[in-house]
């Protein structure tokens, strides 16, 4: 049995297009500026980071950021909420559900981690209908670092099943080069995809156990699972 953790944007689903429209909106909306998410480095780190780091890209003030911040992630939910296809079958990509759907059937705990909020993802998963194969999710805007969320992780599931999962008994599956940090704190087994936004040669720099283009060979992913 094992603890596998993966996660969402450009991992399991790709939304990047429609995350770039809502952010043009609302950062001209709030703070009369023109910026997409795309200009700054945003894999594997929360909204909140990003949306800060890119405030500060634009020469926002800290003051005049920090007093809408709060008002910026609502507004974000519920725009990013509307922007969303009813039938988003495409947005998933190549082979995420087939492998969610092997693991699901398998002695394995699947949980979520992921930089967006609650809401972002429970809109993900309402037009996607992923939700069902994962026993909890845990969210960058509310958790300070993956590796809190990992730490939270192992956790719920000794809770769940009484077994203190650790080294490669965690799996950490994601496209960022900052998953395969965060699954180095751990000594976990870490699977990078290259959906994302780092390119190939950037996660293998990082170390990972395996490096795949994506996971459409989902059957590839359960072998290495599986493996150790």
């Amino acid at each position: 049995m094992k603890l596998i953790i993966f996660d969402l944007d450009q991992t399991l689903v790709d939304f990047i297009k429609i995350h770039d429209r809502v952010t043009k909106s609302l950062f001209t909306e709030f703070f009369k500026v023109d910026a997409e998410l795309t200009e700054i480095d945003f894999a594997g780190k929360s909204l909140n980071d990003n949306f800060h780091e890119l405030a500060r890209l634009k020469n926002i003030p800290e003051d005049v950021f920090r007093k809408s911040s709060r008002r910026l992630l609502e507004s974000y939910e519920n725009t990013f909420n509307r922007s969303l296809p009813a039938d988003a079958e495409k947005y998933i990509l190549p082979g995420a559900r087939e492998l969610l759907s092997e693991l699901s059937n398998r002695d394995h705990i699947i949980a979520l981690y992921t930089g967006d909020s609650p809401g972002i993802v429970r809109a993900v998963f309402n037009v996607t209908g992923l939700g069902k194969y994962f026993k909890f999710c845990l969210y960058g805007t509310e958790v300070k670092s993956r590796a809190d969320m990992v730490s939270m992780a192992i956790d719920k599931a000794k809770e769940m099943t009484g077994h203190a999962f650790k080294n490669k008994e965690v799996v950490i599956i994601g496209d960022s080069i900052r998953d395969l940090e965060c699954g180095k704190l751990f000594n976990a087994l870490t699977i990078a995809v290259a959906t994302g936004f780092h390119s190939p040669a950037q996660l293998s720099a990082a170390g990972p156990d395996y490096l795949l283009t994506d996971l459409q060979d989902y059957q590839k992913v359960l072998e290495a699972i599986e493996r150790v």
